[in-house]
């Protein structure tokens, strides 16, 4: 690892949950924008929930094609193929582990989230590290962690991610954050970036 290891939640849909994660030092939040039901919210509806984010908060939102940023809203994440709002001052790539071909990739995107393989137990293990190193080289690495505070230590070891992601393994359902399992995994991020960096 060159620099400490950021973390980002996935799923927030509740402006006292943005708050509630803001306190526990989750360094950024990607919303889902959609058609309202679940935790795909609606443009207004996702302006509530980042208005109760801190200010130094990164805020991303996991948006479809031509859909733009809602207000409050720095970055953009986006799908292979999918080109982000000439608005958004970050542009995140989101891609399946199997997905991972150097050759898809453009160069200017901000940073990968990885997702893990979509097959076998939920489990860091379902990462092709080698293939998240090589493209370690060209991009900043978030990797979506499967299995939250089990997983953490591992990816970090083996991965020397630029950010973790926690998303559905700290939700209770889709849009509602389970805060016990998301402060253990903050926890472990934590420690390893204590032990590494005095930080």
């Amino acid at each position: 690892m060159m620099r400490p290891v950021k973390t980002l939640l996935h799923g927030l849909a509740d402006r006292g949950q943005a708050e509630e994660a803001g306190a526990l030092g989750v360094d950024g939040a990607v919303i889902e924008l959609g058609d309202g039901r679940g935790m795909a919210l609606t443009s207004s509806a996702a302006v509530a929930v980042v208005s109760g984010l801190p200010p130094l908060m990164a805020r991303l939102v996991l948006l479809r094609p031509d859909q733009e940023l809602p207000r409050g809203v720095w970055g953009a994440v986006t799908e292979l193929g999918q080109a982000p709002p000439e608005e958004a001052f970050l542009h995140i790539l989101r891609v399946e582990q199997e997905h991972l071909d150097p050759e898809r990739i453009p160069l200017e995107v901000d940073a990968l989230w990885v997702r893990p393989a979509q097959s076998g137990t939920a489990a860091v293990t379902r990462f092709d590290f080698r293939a998240i190193e090589r493209l370690s080289f060209r991009h900043r690495i978030i990797l979506e962690l499967p299995d939250g505070a089990a997983g953490v230590e591992t990816a970090i070891r083996l991965a020397r991610p630029y950010a973790v992601l926690f998303g559905a393994c700290v939700w209770q359902h889709p849009g509602i954050i389970d805060f016990e399992r998301l402060e253990a995994a903050l926890a472990v991020v934590a420690r390893m970036n204590k032990r590494v960096f005095n930080e």
